[in-house]
């Protein structure tokens, strides 16, 4: 019988995939504001934009699945740097691309890279920390890719002041390009194999249980909605408040320092009081916010919502990665997280398409408002169903 034993201080696993994923993070909050404006200054629709998202995560469902199987019998380390290396090859499309198409082209492989990437670092995580320190660990992690995310974005946005856009575009890329190489060295030289070893076969024992398939509902259904605002969120921004970009992203910045400075301590809350209670309240809290997202009187308003949608995701993930964790049987530890991104995922490629249909053919509000009364049905399914017992983690260990 395996036994958990109170993580060594400091935790050499955790502290590799930190310094890693901060590396790794450099493009993606440039990404998250530059995509959708520059994709809609190149012609595309809201419809367009939403299927360059959808690109992203239908290239990775087929993966899933199957990257799960070779992180449990081949090992986590060698995904990982593989995930990061082709993450590296996107970066360097983007660097060269001045269309649509290749945008689209660059997102199908980020797919591909995202699902190597979270299911090895989210089952090394379960396997190096103990399950009482699990949600701060995944906590800290986020901490940590929201701290490289300010950082590319700042360089980023310099550039971006001083050269032309065609200019700058190019520059920028590459230099994530780099940065994501530099992620793949450090994975390589410092990132330990977590594999556990057995001496004894592996007993006959179901990856998913009724517990973990309650779960997946939430996690297909929420992960639809949040996607739904994906490619709309910025453009519903500019359309309501200002066009000019770098007010939009002193608006965020506050929410970028809640995940930056708070991500340990606010992961770490599911740790103290339960996964099930802390999952339902930031789904919850996110839901509300989204409600009240399109009667925001001036950018002031949003930067302080938006900050609080971040303590509430922040909140709320690292719990459900946890309960991931701790609902799957220790020997399938990355079937469990490679089924749990695949259902994430389904949800979330049908989700930008709607979005970018409803903003179009509706109300610009109307997807803020289907996301906030769809995530408070989750967070009452979370309830329900689940389970509301402060149960700090699932003591079951399995062989």
């Amino acid at each position: 019988m395996c036994a958990y034993q109170k993580a060594a201080s400091p935790n050499p696993i955790l502290i590799a995939l930190r310094r890693t994923l901060f590396l790794w993070a450099f493009p993606f909050t440039f990404l998250m504001f530059g995509l959708p404006i520059y994709s809609k200054a190149l012609g595309a629709s809201a419809l367009a934009i939403g299927g360059m998202f959808s690109t992203f995560t239908v290239a990775t469902l087929l993966a899933r699945p199957a990257v799960g199987w070779v992180v449990d019998h081949w090992g986590r380390k060698g995904v990982f740097t593989s995930a990061l290396l082709i993450y590296a090859g996107a970066m360097a499309v983007y660097a060269f691309s001045a269309s649509i198409s290749a945008f689209y082209l660059a997102n199908a492989i980020q797919g591909v890279g995202s699902a190597l990437l979270w299911i090895s670092a989210n089952t090394m995580i379960a396997d190096a920390v103990p399950p009482g320190q699990r949600g701060s660990a995944l906590g800290s992690l986020d901490q940590n890719i929201s701290r490289g995310g300010l950082v590319g974005v700042f360089a980023g946005f310099i550039l971006l002041s001083f050269l032309p856009e065609r200019t700058a575009w190019p520059l920028v890329f590459s230099g994530y390009t780099l940065t994501t190489l530099a992620a793949a060295l450090v994975s390589w030289r410092r990132l330990p194999e977590t594999l556990p070893v057995y001496d004894t076969p592996p007993p006959s024992a179901r990856t998913i249980s009724p517990t973990f398939a309650r779960l997946l509902v939430v996690v297909f259904v929420t992960g639809a909605s949040e996607a739904m605002l994906a490619p709309v969120y910025l453009i519903f921004l500019q359309d309501r408040f200002t066009t000019e970009i770098e007010i939009l992203a002193w608006a965020f910045f506050p929410a970028g320092l809640v995940f930056a400075l708070l991500g340990t301590r606010l992961g770490g809350l599911s740790d103290r009081f339960g996964r099930t209670p802390v999952l339902a309240a930031g789904i919850a809290g996110s839901g509300l916010l989204s409600l009240l997202l399109p009667s925001l009187p001036s950018v002031v308003w949003l930067a302080v919502l938006y900050a609080l949608s971040a303590v509430a995701w922040a909140v709320s993930e690292p719990a459900e990665a946890s309960l991931v964790a701790e609902l799957s049987n220790q020997r399938q530890r990355g079937m469990g997280f490679g089924i749990y991104d695949f259902v994430n995922n389904l949800g979330m490629a049908a989700g930008p398409l709607l979005g970018g249909f409803l903003y179009d053919n509706f109300s610009q509000a109307a997807p803020f408002y289907l996301n906030g009364a769809i995530l408070l049905l989750s967070a009452l399914w979370v309830i329900t169903v689940l389970g509301s017992k402060k149960v700090p983690y699932i003591t079951k260990v399995y062989d």
